[in-house]
């Protein structure tokens, strides 16, 4: 999975998310930072950020499997777009 894709995981789960892994995820999908640059802020290892990380993706992948919300959403999406296309029309 895209990092694009993770960032839509990430905007409907993050809530399930543990603080400490809001913040890592936040500052690596929304902020764009790298896993040095988000070691160093929190005075962490790279190691410690990277395995947060993959973590946190595997979770968010999880949620979604069990859950499937992420998928109506963007379902959801297309048909309100046709919709408007329709009123276009």
């Amino acid at each position: 999975m895209d990092k694009f894709s993770f960032i839509g995981l990430w905007d409907v789960y993050s809530g399930l998310l543990t603080e400490t892994q809001q913040e890592i995820t936040n500052l690596y999908f929304n902020l764009d930072l790298t896993v040095s640059e988000i070691a160093k802020e929190k005075g962490i290892s790279r190691q410690a950020v990277s395995e947060c990380l993959k973590g946190c993706k595997t979770q968010l992948e999880e949620y979604e499997e069990k859950l499937h919300f992420y998928e109506r959403v963007q379902k959801y999406k297309e048909e309100i777009e046709n919709l408007q296309q329709l009123i276009k029309r």
